[in-house]
């Protein structure tokens, strides 16, 4: 009978060490092999100067996963975009941005999209169009935005000041097994030595970041307007960003894509992001 109890004990310890062993296997095959997900983000000024075809085509060599775009038309314009990127999943934003003609947030994506909905920014001129995608069994939460800009006078920036706030109070409490990532204009610039960014250093609270400090670029001289000010500006013209949580995402590659023949007065941003 002691014999039996000692067997049935050194089996158990067995099968202990066994899933241990598993386990580990499992996490460090993890952390060799993060996900790894490429993302951009595209003003494209209602497809104005570039139809949705000729706007896909563009980016289609640049083989994303995720593309949020701002400022785009209703109806099926997203999904010609996808057509011609081989993108099958998309969602239009039920809002458009300030209510003007054609400023839908849209999402194109490689997987399967799923809840998707506006989360208001106190109210529907300004949202931010959510959808869920699941990729190897993580759950991302992206988010197509675009931001009102505060700079007319001091009503305007408390304004923009409280919907962007409400945003970032919206993200404090999203589920803890969602990775969140904002992508699209976001209408601010990033921090500098000599000057802070507010909205910017909301996100930063919050522990999130853009994917410029990841890659290593200086944007304080650069901009993502077509058409840029000369005169220089503290803090530089980059307004269109990639923020994430830096625990669980890390961009490995990225940059502002400078087109020959500009389909927008914005140009596109992108980054490869690693998800742990």
């Amino acid at each position: 009978m002691q014999n039996k109890i000692i067997e049935v004990q050194a089996l158990l310890l067995f099968l202990i060490m066994l899933f241990s062993v598993d386990l580990n296997s499992q996490e460090n095959k993890n952390r060799e092999n993060p996900i790894k997900l490429k993302v951009a983000a595209y003003n494209v000024e209602f497809s104005d100067k570039g139809t949705a075809e000729e706007i896909g085509q563009a980016l289609k060599p640049y083989d994303f996963d995720v593309v949020c775009f701002v400022e785009a038309p209703d109806g099926d314009w997203v999904e010609k975009v996808g057509r011609a990127m081989d993108l099958r999943y998309s969602v239009v934003g039920k809002y458009s941005t300030a209510g003007h003609k054609d400023k839908y947030k849209t999402i194109l994506s490689r997987t399967p999209l799923s809840d998707q909905g506006e989360v208001l920014m106190s109210d529907t001129l300004h949202t931010a169009t959510r959808a869920l995608t699941t990729i190897k069994g993580k759950k991302i939460a992206i988010y197509s935005v675009h931001f009102p800009f505060g700079w007319r006078d001091q009503a305007h920036i408390d304004e923009t000041t409280h919907k962007i706030s409400t945003f970032i109070d919206y993200l404090k409490e999203s589920p803890a097994d969602e990775i969140p990532l904002v992508i699209g204009d976001l209408n601010f610039i990033l921090s500098t030595k000599e000057k802070e960014s507010p909205y910017y250093e909301m996100f930063r609270k919050l522990g999130m970041d853009a994917s410029w400090g990841d890659l290593g670029i200086d944007v304080t001289g650069l901009s993502t307007m077509v058409k840029s000010r000369t005169e220089p500006r503290p803090g530089g013209r980059v307004i269109d960003h990639i923020i994430y949580p830096t625990d669980k995402v890390k961009a490995v590659e990225g940059q502002i894509i400078e087109m020959d023949r500009p389909l927008a007065d914005h140009k596109p941003v992108w980054a490869l992001l690693e998800i742990k």
